[in-house]
């Protein structure tokens, strides 16, 4: 009896999974992956503020970290994913290189960091779009009920995260297609922005910007300090290239497609984050100490204009560029984009200044949008992989005959995403970076592991996905995105305090309780995945001619 039990379990977790269709081609997957990795050249901005690392050091950080930091999560990437190109994606290598223990607490980890941090996106999102629709800020009355502001962006934000769960359901081929024409539509501000910029500093001289913020020697200390502060926002908007390989049962020909999306992801993320920058610091948002103003926040019974005062900007100064003083924000992308306009045009508040940063509102927006779809993709295809492995309740996998996609762990995903994107739960994204970290690392150590002891389910091929230069190679491509995640936890301790380790502890103490009932209750009768071979995947149901894009070459 027992062992039919087990039998059925088998066969209906394989009927499942055997549902998903493979619709990532390059251009969907490259779409998803550049809002996990990237999505615009928003969040930047403090890097090059009073309080980040200055012009020069920031614009140097932005080409260096991605060869410490980015290439080497690339190469561990790629060949734990040519590897294992299965759907899961990092659970699978904890998993095989650790043990079962050890591969469901990475994919708890990063499920908890996907419900903390994606949630966020829609209901900034909503944030962005109150400065075009202001009762997202000030509230608004409906049938004769009034809605504070936080009650109508929280709504806003919710309905954003259900019309994307709605998408996420009805395909990933879908999904990451709608990325592209996101990415598409950023684009174009970042592009006017970039082109304008460049035109500005070409026509009315580049200023000289210092190295670090006001001007400060370069000395080992300042030095130091400056370069602490930027490589923790570098290294956060550089990282994510892990995240899809959750869909690996997703993605056409993924020992193929996956690593060129990488490569295409990593040139158009410096490009985003380098070129708006360089036109915004030498085109009109950061002359005679502007740049100053980028991405600081006045604290509390503070404001703009009292901060930057400390910082030796005078408050006539302040008027003049068109900055209230008695803010509490400083300068982002839109504010940034209406001073380059501005420059353009010669007069401050001008209809081409106006028109530039409301169009950069609107990419930020829509740039939140992006990446929480691309964010929000481990934490429906994480708890499908584990129910899959018999580590979570079975009818998490099931998949819609329709569209091929793993519909009850999406929706699911929605509810905890509705539930963490209220103001109540914003503490715990502090416990974010270090989760995140602990999951990249543990990473790393799996290729040493699994070299050592499992060189026997490695392909006859699988040298040309090692990361190269043998063991040496192996310690070098390890030691700078160690080096880089040890000094953003450390980073992270000094700016909010312990409370990231006590909130991370907690996380992990909780999925380490969670995995000793499920094994016993949910695991019997479902056989271990082998994630060592590419599924064939197939669907019932052809994907719609008019949603076909061109394969990769």
């Amino acid at each position: 009896m027992t062992g039919s039990t087990e039998h059925v379990a088998a066969v209906e977790v394989r009927t499942q999974t055997l549902r998903l269709k493979r619709g990532l081609t390059l251009a969907p997957l490259v779409g998803i992956m550049y809002f996990t990795v990237c999505g615009g050249t928003f969040g930047v901005e403090s890097l090059f503020g009073n309080d980040g690392s200055g012009p020069g050091l920031g614009l140097l950080l932005l080409f260096v970290v991605p060869l410490i930091f980015s290439v080497p999560l690339m190469l561990m990437v790629h060949e734990m994913n040519s590897m294992m190109p299965h759907e899961g994606g990092y659970y699978h290598w904890l998993k095989q290189a650790f043990g079962p223990f050890a591969g469901f607490l990475g994919g708890w980890m990063n499920l908890v960091v996907s419900w903390l941090d994606a949630s966020i996106y829609p209901v900034l999102g909503a944030v962005y779009l109150a400065f075009i629709f202001p009762a997202l800020n000030d509230g608004m009355t409906v049938l004769g009920f009034e809605l504070s502001g936080t009650m109508v962006s929280f709504i806003g934000g919710a309905l954003l995260i259900w019309l994307i769960t709605a998408l996420q359901a009805r395909g990933v081929r879908l999904t990451g297609l709608t990325t592209n024409w996101i990415g598409l539509i950023i684009l174009v501000p970042l592009g006017a922005m970039t082109i304008l910029g460049i035109a500005n500093a070409l026509g009315h001289g580049a200023p000289s910007l210092p190295f670090l913020p006001g001007g400060e020697d370069v000395s080992g200390d300042s030095l130091s300090g400056a370069f602490g502060l930027g490589l923790f926002v570098v290294m956060w908007n550089y990282m994510g290239f892990e995240l899809a390989t959750v869909a690996g049962d997703e993605i056409v020909k993924p020992k193929r497609t996956y690593p060129l999306a990488m490569l295409i992801v990593l040139i158009l993320a410096i490009a985003t984050y380098v070129l708006p920058v360089i036109a915004g610091l030498y085109g009109g948002g950061g002359s005679d100490c502007r740049y100053l103003m980028w991405g600081v926040e006045a604290g509390d019974d503070q404001t703009i204009g009292t901060v930057m005062n400390d910082a030796g900007i005078d408050t006539p100064t302040l008027v003049g560029w068109g900055v209230d003083p008695e803010g509490t924000s400083g300068w982002y992308l839109p504010d940034i984009a209406k001073a380059v306009g501005d420059n353009a045009a010669g007069a401050v508040g001008s209809d081409l200044g106006n028109l530039l940063g409301n169009a950069m509102t609107i990419a930020a927006a829509l740039s939140m949008i992006g990446l929480f779809i691309g964010n929000s993709l481990g934490a429906s295809r994480v708890p499908f992989a584990l129910a899959e492995d018999g580590m979570m309740p079975r009818w998490l996998v099931r998949v819609s005959p329709r569209y091929g996609t793993p519909w009850v762990a999406i929706a699911v995903a929605g509810v905890f995403y509705t539930i963490f994107a209220t103001n109540a739960f914003a503490f715990l994204v502090v416990a974010d970076v270090l989760l995140n970290a602990l999951v990249i690392v543990a990473c790393f150590f799996a290729v040493w592991r699994l070299r050592v002891t499992r060189p026997e389910a490695t392909r006859p091929d699988l040298h040309r996905q090692r990361i190269p230069g043998g063991w040496p190679g192996l310690v070098l491509v390890t030691a700078g995105p160690v080096a880089v995640l040890s000094l953003a936890v450390y980073s992270q301790i000094n700016d909010v305090g312990w409370d990231a380790v006590t909130l991370s502890i907690v996380a992990i103490v909780v999925g380490a309780i969670l995995y000793f009932p499920l094994r016993a209750f949910t695991k019997p009768g479902v056989p271990d995945v082998d994630p060592y071979h590419e599924e064939a995947i197939t669907s019932e149901v052809p994907i719609p001619t008019h949603l076909e894009a061109p394969h990769p070459a």
